[in-house]
């Protein structure tokens, strides 16, 4: 199981825009094969910060998940709302308690 945490930092005057379109992506992203686990996440102190928290099956499930966003436009709208690149941090989970 790998966990992967998207961090992003959202243009200020797009938040509420960015928020609105973001949660209809969601639905498809927790249904798409290999991913068990989504949240959607933000700091009241750090408005511009959201971090998207997915647990999946594999690096390579993710991996499809993420070339299928790039193929049907998904990242270039992404891109629209973010004022920095965006960081993926990939979690390999060792063992679960």
């Amino acid at each position: 199981m790998v966990i992967v945490n998207l961090q992003l930092k959202i243009k200020t005057e797009k938040r509420d825009e960015f928020l609105e379109w973001f949660k209809a992506q969601l639905p498809d992203t927790r249904n798409y094969d290999g991913c068990s686990e989504l949240s959607l996440c933000t700091l009241a102190a750090e408005p511009a910060a959201v971090d998207v928290i997915s647990k999946w099956e594999s690096q390579e499930k993710y991996d499809t998940y993420l070339a299928w966003r790039e193929e049907e436009g998904t990242l270039t709208t992404l891109g629209s709302f973010v004022s920095e690149d965006p960081v993926f941090r990939f979690l390999t989970v060792e063992q679960k308690f």
